[in-house]
């Protein structure tokens, strides 16, 4: 049986300042890391500050569309996946002690408003059912990331009954919640955003997910450390049988 901690962090394209992100992921003891919205700063911080502690990155900084890994364990390969015309995900084959596992990062774009509430449109739900298909099909995976979307909605329901779990409902602390942590910043009203972004609100909505497939299995989720991002980490505990 093989124990390791993940965890999903949207650093909020240079919103968490390296001076807080770092020591937050040090202190985290994650084996498996997945970011979203990894500016070209960030990910220059990653490299050089945790290189030591993550000697296996496969980092794609580009702002809103940045993603990045970071392992304790080999990664045997990795690639930008374009299922969308938006934002590119990110797969990543980890080697677990011998077994390998799909890793698949993931940050589609929010929905929008519709004469029913919120919707994805179909390009997005279409990328959302591929990267889901993708981890069923690839087991054991991991699909992990900032997916826009509300544990009470439809489109989570329908990922379950495709067979992947999530971890927080699983074995989750609390209610999960991770968004929004703080507010801004925007490119208009420059003075507000500033007094914005110095402001910490407690989260409401659970959007940031661990999902996966057995053989895995959850022990233990909870929401992470402040890192100066508009969201808050998600981490899992996670077990292979073996």
């Amino acid at each position: 049986m093989k124990t390791f901690t993940i965890m999903t962090c949207n650093v909020g394209n240079d919103r968490a300042k390296p001076e807080k992100l770092i020591p937050v992921i040090g202190e985290s003891e994650a084996d498996l890391i997945g970011f979203q919205e990894l500016s070209d700063t960030q990910g220059e911080a990653l490299t050089n500050e945790l290189s030591e502690d993550y000697p296996y990155q496969a980092l794609y900084p580009g702002g809103f569309a940045g993603k990045a890994v970071l392992s304790r364990y080999p990664i045997k390969d990795s690639e930008q996946l374009h299922l969308s015309t938006v934002r590119p995900d990110l797969q990543a084959k980890i080697d677990l002690d011998g077994t390998e596992i799909t890793f698949l990062v993931a940050h589609p774009p929010p929905p929008r408003p519709h004469w029913k509430g919120l919707k994805f449109d179909r390009q997005t739900w279409e990328q959302i059912i591929s990267l889901a298909n993708l981890a069923v099909n690839q087991p054991p995976a991991i699909l992990l990331g900032d997916f826009n979307l509300a544990d009470w909605w439809g489109e989570y329901a329908y990922l379950r009954s495709m067979g992947l779990k999530d971890a927080f409902q699983e074995a989750g602390r609390d209610r999960g919640h991770t968004l929004p942590r703080r507010i801004g910043p925007w490119k208009r009203m420059l003075a507000l955003n500033r007094l914005l972004s110095r402001l910490t609100f407690f989260p409401m909505l659970r959007v940031d997910y661990i999902w996966y497939t057995e053989p895995l299995h959850c022990h233990q989720a909870w929401v992470g450390e402040d890192t100066g991002s508009d969201h808050l980490p998600v981490l899992a505990k996670l077990v292979m049988e073996v």
